[in-house]
């Protein structure tokens, strides 16, 4: 069954908010004593239209979790409003929005992931993503995309060579740029979310 990727705010960006991802971590079960999810966190986005009052401010994440009011619920909201980065939260279909700024330390990075130029960011960020990502697809990807692997380089110019235009990307990174029209947590996102959370089967099924 299909389910949300997590978006590439939620691998590169929400890591550098430095909320460890463990805060998120959970065992929600049924009547049953089936697990239905062991975490709060949904996926993240750069800016959201479903709230007028952060519309346009840059440098922002927003971060959507699960509002489960179980008996840990409580601990998990007091701690995460705890950060110095904090910025506000809302209710929205049923989840909860947490808003966060990028540290001033991370600002000159997070400026480079968005500009696609992932090999050219900290080591303390690169860090930061490789310890505390929420990444759709296989783990040992992201250390190629933060170093400019070449064998990463070289099975994308594979892919996208034809038998007369062979690719090259010379000195180019080796992931695409962030589309930031795909970061945006919109009502239908929020609706396809509401959905997609109803459908996934827990792992216990």
């Amino acid at each position: 069954m299909t389910t949300m990727k997590f978006t590439k705010t939620a691998t590169f960006l929400f890591p550098l908010t430095t909320i460890p991802k463990s805060l998120f971590e959970c065992n929600i079960r049924d009547v049953f004593g089936r697990t239905k999810f062991t975490t709060r966190f949904v996926n993240a986005f750069s800016s959201s239209t479903c709230i007028n009052k952060y519309q346009g401010e840059l440098g922002l994440i927003f971060i959507v979790t699960k509002q489960y009011q179980d008996v840990g619920f409580e601990a998990f909201y007091t701690t995460i409003t705890s950060f110095p980065n904090y910025v506000d939260d809302y209710d929205d279909s049923g989840y909860l929005v947490f808003i966060f700024k990028i540290l001033e330390e991370h600002q000159k990075d997070y400026e480079l992931i968005l500009n696609g130029k992932y090999s050219k960011i900290s080591q303390q960020s690169k860090k930061l993503i490789l310890g505390n990502n929420f990444f759709t697809g296989k783990a040992f990807t992201l250390p190629l995309i933060l170093n400019k692997s070449e064998a990463l380089k070289t099975s994308w110019e594979d892919r996208l060579s034809t038998p007369t235009s062979p690719a090259f990307l010379g000195d180019q990174e080796v992931w695409p740029i962030i589309d930031s029209v795909e970061e945006v947590l919109t009502p239908a996102v929020m609706k396809n979310i509401a959905v997609t959370s109803k459908l996934t089967p827990s792992g216990e099924f």
